[in-house]
């Protein structure tokens, strides 16, 4: 896309309210094979971040850290997360006799 066009373009995108660009930055995350398409897609991401919203790339982020920081063993959850897959995989393990196989 041309510079002229990418700035018609964000011009024209900075008018659109922040639900319409939440649904445009989806639309493009999932539609984006196009080069053009990528950079419209990173001009909506430009907006919402200057408006303080957050991507579905952020959004997407932030689940993986809470997922992560919960599967952690250093908290409590995680913790007992850890004893009890240990326990089941000992316990399969244990049902498992190698020389039946």
């Amino acid at each position: 896309m041309s510079s002229a066009d990418s700035i018609f373009f964000k011009s024209r995108a900075e008018y659109l309210c922040n639900s319409k660009l939440h649904v445009l930055d989806q639309y493009w995350s999932i539609n984006n094979s196009h080069p053009m398409h990528k950079q419209m897609h990173e001009i909506i991401e430009i907006i919402l971040n200057s408006r303080g919203e957050k991507t579905i790339k952020q959004s997407r982020l932030d689940l993986v850290r809470n997922f992560e920081r919960s599967l952690s063993i250093s908290t409590p959850m995680g913790s007992l997360r850890a004893n009890i897959i240990s326990f089941i995989s000992f316990f399969v393990m244990s049902k498992v006799n190698p020389t039946n196989l």
